[in-house]
């Protein structure tokens, strides 16, 4: 935990109506909390691409490459997974010597700007709860063809306890320091009169699901198993700030 600032908010003595619009003396103090948790899913980025003479013979190999990997991965994380692919590209190549571009006159697809394949691309990612697997879950899809892999992110599916953890730490941290500022101005730290942690927080959660139907018949001839990969994710930190006020009691 941190201390961050510490001030003692003294009200003056006053009757009357004055008495009515001075507050009654007390210390505001911040001061942050922090909770490390390990995570408990990660998620594996990666690119599935076909290529082909025509579009649906790019988007045919697209389409094979995404179930081979997805039935891969799918065996190897025992159906612990959401899988989520939201885009689909399809893209015609040229030659060299095409100047086509978005931005200058269309030209007709001949000649040097003659259309000489496609290529379907499709970005993928995959969460799973199994940590220990994220190394080699990344290594057997580039066995399967996927391109541009890595493990890209860790995180918890629940971040309460942490941040209930988190604010018990900050509101213990702000105690102290309000303690010790009415020790040493000789008063006797009061009630709790607020506590502030300024949070504003909006969470999306898309899940999905792979088919049993793609899992690998076991008369299939049996592959090599992956190469294991054995990957330390750091713990995820969770930070807490809040302003609290106590009373002095004098």
């Amino acid at each position: 935990m941190k201390m961050l600032t510490g001030a003692m908010l003294l009200g003056m003595s006053a009757t009357g109506a004055l008495a009515q619009t001075v507050p009654p003396p007390q210390i505001q103090v911040s001061a942050t909390g922090i909770a490390k948790t390990p995570p408990d899913r990660v998620t594996v980025t990666y690119q599935v691409r076909g290529e082909g003479a025509t579009s649906d013979e790019a988007t045919t190999k697209a389409r094979d490459s995404a179930k081979a990997i997805r039935t891969g991965a799918a065996g190897l994380l025992r159906g612990a997974l959401e899988l989520h692919a939201s885009d689909f590209d399809i893209a015609p190549v040229r030659s060299r010597e095409c100047n086509q571009n978005d931005y200058g006159q269309a030209q007709l697809s001949t000649g040097p700007c003659a259309i000489l394949g496609y290529v379907a691309t499709m970005p993928v990612s995959i969460d799973t709860p199994r940590i220990v697997d994220a190394g080699t879950l990344a290594s057997l899809i580039g066995r399967l063809g996927g391109l541009q892999v890595g493990v890209r992110n860790y995180w918890l599916s629940d971040d309460r306890p942490a941040r209930q953890q988190a604010m018990r730490a900050a509101l213990a941290s702000a105690k102290a320091q309000a303690q010790l500022i009415a020790e040493g101005s000789g008063a006797r730290l009061g009630r709790l009169l607020r506590v502030d942690d300024g949070t504003n927080r909006d969470m999306t959660i898309t899940v999905s699901a792979a088919r049993t139907a793609d899992i690998v018949p076991l008369s299939q001839p049996v592959a090599p198993p992956p190469i294991q990969i054995d990957l330390s994710p750091a713990p995820i930190r969770t930070n807490v700030n809040v302003t609290v006020a106590y009373a002095i009691d004098q």
